[in-house]
């Protein structure tokens, strides 16, 4: 049975046994004692407030244990104070799980994480920040700051982004067991990033340190995996691992997994493990296994590289083509060997490296990739532009003098490579747009680069153009009339000199604009045009003068034979073996696979 409590003597107001004067006395009493402890209240939380204070300050000097249960936060401030504990307290921050602190993970191995001083620090005096992206501002430089958790801006008393002086700011010092322990955790979260080449990169690197204990890890994000080369990756880290298994069983299986995704990452492994030496491996169950894959990844790894070198080959001549097709039409129209051809694809390679100075100077950064779109027509204007000049000049006073003409341009040659010179230097580089950064990749560890598809498909789309006004347009009509017959096409009323003058601007173009393709898989330097133009030569006399479909189909030949060569023969050696070929195919067809036709035609 349930009672009602009853209160203490001297609390009791009323009821049996309370005498009338007692009664009043603790009536009395009760507000007084009331009073006293609303007054007492206010001290008593002041003494918890310097509880708290001190705590804080026991993290600041050092004083608090870090076995002490801590929230992250907490674990920060240690980390920021205590210097001497910071390998333990990461140890801490790592076994605490807070997913928010991965940015802090990822800045403190690259040593972007500093002790900030400013007045966002408010009363502690100093905080811990991340660095963002460095900016040059007056010759100095800054850099936005993020606060740790969460990771976000930082922000000033007026709401805005807070940035300071990289100068200004002190580094975090870590040392090398912080960044020892940060790197497995690095490495897991690359596993689930959202960029495949992250993932990629962290697949293949768990597979190297050969740990059992990353099993686990490697087939959970095997699992949630979608793309099949990651998927690839996953695979072969774990048939590496268990490659150094103690029981047979699995290495034989990860032995023909190997040669069954054709890992060619393994393959120095595998042959190890075939040495006669020490250490070899003594089953010979698993040496057959071992001995199947490494067959089986030679042969993908021969595939490949014909795969690799037909498409370099290409990309190649397709460099080639855009060189002889300007060529070409030079000497097949008006019969001038041109010595400087190489260096007008010199001066479409510096129109682009200053349209692309002029972007980075003068526009936003997220123009900066329409340099390359832009610098196509302006390199074709500038050596197009200076060949129409050098022709009025120079060319035009040496017609029907080949030797005079042949040393004029070989000068003319010697004169733009030691002005390039002067003003640019000995070497420069253009950048590669994002876009054309990246690559198809068409098998496992087989990736096509996006800048030199796009050297063949702008090759032909030139080649396109071209034929498009050799035969549709009135210019092309009369520069096939002069090319086939110069004196009849006079007698016609056409102006053989204004056509000679616009076919030799036409063909400086084109080779400005291989000059400007050539950037994207090459340095720029003076001599680049030197490097190129005797193969230009071979292809227009193997492919015959004048000839737009011998060009073409002599350049590819060419660019992919060389590129099949090189691999057995050194690159000189390569050329040497190259320009004999070419010498044996005109001793059967001195005029090459389309000989000229009309009153031309070689008899």
């Amino acid at each position: 049975m349930l009672t009602k409590p009853r209160l203490p003597a001297l609390f009791r107001t009323e009821g049996a046994g309370v005498p009338q004067g007692k009664r009043m006395l603790r009536l009395s009493i009760l507000p007084l004692i009331g009073a006293a402890l609303l007054t007492l209240a206010p001290l008593r939380a002041g003494a918890e407030t310097d509880e708290t204070g001190a705590a804080a300050s026991a993290v600041k000097d050092g004083a608090l244990p870090l076995s002490s249960p801590q929230t992250p936060q907490t674990l920060l401030d240690t980390l920021l104070f205590n210097p001497d504990t910071r390998t333990e307290t990461v140890k801490a921050l790592l076994a605490s799980g807070e997913e928010g602190l991965q940015g802090l993970y990822q800045n403190l191995f690259k040593g972007n994480v500093y002790e900030y001083t400013g007045p966002e620090a408010g009363a502690a005096g100093k905080m811990l920040i991340i660095g963002g992206a460095e900016e040059e501002r007056d010759n100095e430089t800054w850099v936005p700051l993020m606060k740790v958790l969460p990771m976000e801006a930082l922000k000033t008393a007026e709401g805005k982004p807070a940035f300071a002086k990289l100068v200004d700011l002190v580094e975090l010092e870590t040392d090398r067991e912080v960044r020892t322990l940060i790197q497995p955790v690095l490495t897991a979260m690359d596993l689930k990033s959202h960029d495949r080449l992250k993932r990629k990169s962290a697949a293949l690197g768990l597979g190297e340190t050969g740990d059992p204990a990353n099993i686990p890890l490697l087939k959970t994000a095997r699992a949630a995996e979608k793309d099949p080369g990651v998927i690839q990756l996953i695979d072969e880290a774990l048939a590496r691992i268990d490659l150094k298994s103690a029981d047979p069983a699995e290495r034989i299986a990860a032995a023909a997994k190997l040669g069954e995704i054709h890992s060619v990452n393994v393959l120095p492994e595998l042959k190890a493990m075939m040495a006669t030496a020490s250490p070899a491996e003594p089953d010979e169950n698993v040496r057959k296994a071992v001995d199947k894959a490494i067959h089986a990844i030679e042969s993908f790894q021969s595939f490949t590289g014909a795969v690799q070198n037909v498409f370099t080959g290409l990309s190649l001549g397709s460099i080639l083509i855009l060189m002889a097709l300007g060529l070409a039409i030079i000497f097949g129209l008006m019969g001038v060997i041109n010595m400087a051809h190489g260096e007008f694809m010199m001066i479409g390679a510096y129109a682009t490296f200053l349209i692309q100075g002029a972007f980075q100077k003068y526009l936003p950064a997220a123009y900066f990739d329409w340099f390359l779109p832009l610098s196509l027509p302006l390199s074709f204007l500038a050596a197009g532009g200076i060949g129409m000049l050098v022709e009025m000049t120079i060319i035009k006073r040496l017609y029907g003098r080949p030797l005079e003409t042949l040393l004029a341009t070989w000068g003319l040659s010697l004169l733009l490579i030691q002005s390039a010179r002067s003003l640019f230097g000995d070497l420069t580089a253009v950048s590669t747009p994002a876009l054309l950064a990246r690559g198809w990749e068409i098998f496992p560890q087989v990736v096509l680069p996006f800048n030199r598809i796009f050297i063949i498909f702008l090759t032909a789309l030139i080649v396109a153009a071209v034929s498009l006004a050799f035969y549709r347009t009135s210019l092309g009509t009369k520069i096939r009339a002069v090319t086939q017959n110069r004196s009849m096409s006079s007698c016609l009323g056409i102006a053989t000199r204004r056509v000679d003058a616009l076919t030799f601007g036409l063909g400086t173009g084109i080779a400005g604009v291989a000059g400007c393709a050539l950037t994207q898989i090459g340095n720029v330097d003076p001599s680049m045009g030197q490097n190129y133009i005797v193969d230009s030569f071979m292809v227009v006399v193997t492919g015959g003068v004048g000839k737009l479909a011998g060009t073409v189909i002599s350049g590819m030949g060419i660019g992919t034979l060389n590129k099949f060569l090189e691999p057995f023969l050194q690159s000189v050696y390569a050329k040497v073996v190259l320009l004999g070929l070419v010498i044996f195919f005109l001793q059967n067809k001195p005029s090459g696979l389309f000989p000229a036709k009309g009153r031309n035609e070689d008899t």
